[in-house]
């Protein structure tokens, strides 16, 4: 995977990055038709330094200059553990989001758990194109305690509809399900703030 990637960025223009990205930076990356126009575009995760969240950089393809053309870079938004790439020993973690071309066009991008406290939640959000820019069109999350049975639940809706389910474990050890139905948004992914998601399923 890694050395398609340096292939893909490689291949773009020298005035398409405001900066060089090393490539051992490059988490993951995916190529979808992202605008519906029948080529293929890319988006990709580069991490930044310790401690900070990745930055997702998305690029679609100019079909008649036969090239990839950035369209942005979101910052601060995708949560990871540092590779620690740059120093001696194995160059690798646990904890690393993944992204996903979907059928539809649209693009999955998976954060899982930090490893931090008994407490862990992975999220899942769907972007998808529209009206020039990256929206967040679906939200996802499960939630657990690895100490404690009796804490967990999910959540999935549709941000631009509004609807989705959720369910969450009660102290008794049931399930209770619920039925997620708030005003649908239409918000850049850039503006994205994960309370909005678990707001509106109740957390």
């Amino acid at each position: 995977m890694r050395s398609t990637i340096f292939g893909l960025v490689l291949l773009l223009p020298a005035a398409a990055l405001a900066e060089p990205i090393e490539t051992q930076k490059i988490i993951t990356a995916a190529t979808g038709d992202w605008n519906g126009d029948g080529a293929a575009d890319l988006a990709m995760i580069v991490e930044t330094e310790p401690g900070s969240p990745m930055d997702l950089y998305f690029f679609l393809k100019d079909r008649d200059g036969d090239f990839l053309k950035p369209v942005g870079i979101v910052h601060d938004q995708i949560d990871g553990e540092w590779k620690d790439y740059d120093r001696p020993g194995p160059a690798t973690s646990d904890t690393e989001p993944e992204l996903t071309a979907l059928p539809n066009g649209s693009i999955k991008l998976y954060i899982p758990a930090m490893e931090i406290g008994s407490e862990r939640t992975n999220k899942t959000l769907t972007l998808a194109w529209r009206n020039g820019t990256f929206v967040v069109a679906g939200f996802a999350y499960e939630y657990w305690d690895y100490m404690d049975d009796n804490v967990a639940g999910d959540c999935d809706y549709n941000v631009l509809t509004g609807k989705g389910k959720s369910s969450k474990k009660l102290a008794d050890g049931s399930t209770r399900q619920a039925t997620v139905s708030v005003e649908g948004k239409v918000i850049p992914f850039a503006e994205w703030t994960p309370g909005t998601g678990f707001s509106a399923c109740g957390e």
